[in-house]
């Protein structure tokens, strides 16, 4: 097996959906040394690489807590690599509003960031950020295309950051324009002076340790060409010894496991059309079904007779939990009742759940690996 490097992927409080993105890409390429960590067990290992992703910035850093961004900070400075995705890039960055809100690791003034922003034309949910006297606002929502060395390539942004330039680090690609699939939030020769030809990918040091911050999704599984760019920057440096790990606890048998994700598909459909403003992140109903899905696929997947996948033992009582919820909230959406808490709760159970079994299953499929001799 060639050189993997060891991954730990944020999945706590403050991370949205996106974060199964990135195990899913990280899947696909064969990068199967990856564990999915809240604020307790952040860095209790130390691996290769850190990946924070997309979501509520602000509430990772308040999850966080003083000690677990300064735990982030020395991993970085002692060597380490971060990987900053949307809110992700944002958390990274010095902040003169917010200085207890962000890693403060790097200086990159954003673009987007205003006291008075252009007047928004659509998708008012999504435009504004408050920073305290000035706003975080999005003028472009959806795939973008990068430059990057000349050649064109298409992901999506879901509100990250343009940027205006990087104190002592480079800019690896830029801002070129959007396609049709794209919203733009504000007037077009607005967006295009704040977007166009700003920085969309930096990288940079930070004394001992190596920061890429992503604007756009590298990692989204509809972009093939950017999960390749994605993969060669968690591959860009050196990757620690495999330590077999032994088997955790838990079940092998999957057939209650998958009763209850087909039901819990059939229970997600039943709330389209819903969606929540949960803290500053608004969460739709479709993003339920991201982490549902993930799961779903990954039970279907045939085992070799002498390595079973084995799921957390706790996972049926979890699914059901979270079965119950949906179908309560479709309820009280039907009665008319307000379902925000119910709908937090819903997403931070998902989350969780999701999290744990995919610990497992990258555990199986390094486990896979290991026993074939096979590099992915």
């Amino acid at each position: 097996m060639g050189a993997v490097p060891s991954i730990q992927i944020y999945t706590g409080l403050g991370s949205s959906h996106s974060w199964i993105w990135s195990a899913q890409c990280l899947d696909l390429h064969g990068l199967v040394r990856v564990n999915f960590v809240d604020s307790r067990s952040l860095l209790r290992s130390r691996p290769d690489v850190l990946i924070f992703s997309g979501g509520d910035g602000f509430r990772m850093a308040e999850e966080l807590g003083e000690e677990g961004m300064q735990r982030v900070r020395d991993f970085v400075s002692s060597g380490g690599r971060y990987v900053g995705i949307c809110a992700g890039a944002y958390l990274a960055l010095r902040s003169r509003s917010y200085p207890s809100k962000s890693l403060g690791v790097v200086r990159a003034p954003i673009a987007n960031l205003a006291k008075e922003p252009p007047a928004n034309i659509a998708l008012p949910g999504k435009y504004l950020f408050d920073c305290g006297g000035r706003w975080v606002f999005h003028p472009v929502r959806g795939e973008v295309i990068l430059d990057m060395n000349g050649e064109g390539i298409t992901a999506p942004l879901f509100g990250g950051p343009s940027w205006k330039c990087i104190e002592g680090g480079e800019v690896l690609a830029r801002y070129r324009g959007w396609s049709e699939r794209a919203t733009l939030l504000i007037d077009e020769a607005a967006a295009s002076d704040i977007m166009v030809g700003k920085g969309a990918i930096l990288r940079t040091r930070y004394k001992n340790g190596r920061i890429w911050l992503l604007g756009p999704h590298l990692e989204h599984p509809d972009h093939p060409v950017a999960n390749r760019l994605f993969v060669d920057m968690i591959l860009d440096g050196d990757a620690s010894i495999i330590i077999p790990q032994p088997v955790r606890e838990g079940t092998e048998e999957l057939v209650a496991v998958r009763r209850q994700l087909s039901e819990a598909r059939v229970a997600y459909r039943g709330l389209e059309g819903a969606s929540w403003t949960i803290g500053r992140k608004v969460w739709e109903h479709e993003k339920i079904g991201y982490f549902i899905n993930a799961m779903w696929e990954r039970v279907q997947l045939r085992e070799p007779s002498d390595q079973k996948l084995i799921v957390p033992s706790t996972m049926e009582s979890e699914l059901s939990s979270i079965i119950r919820a949906m179908r309560g909230i479709r309820r009280d959406l039907a009665l008319g009742q307000d379902t925000i808490e119910q709908a937090g709760a819903l997403f931070e159970a998902l989350s969780s759940c999701a999290s744990t079994f995919f610990d497992s299953y990258f555990e199986w499929r390094l486990r896979t690996m290991l026993a074939t001799g096979r590099s992915g």
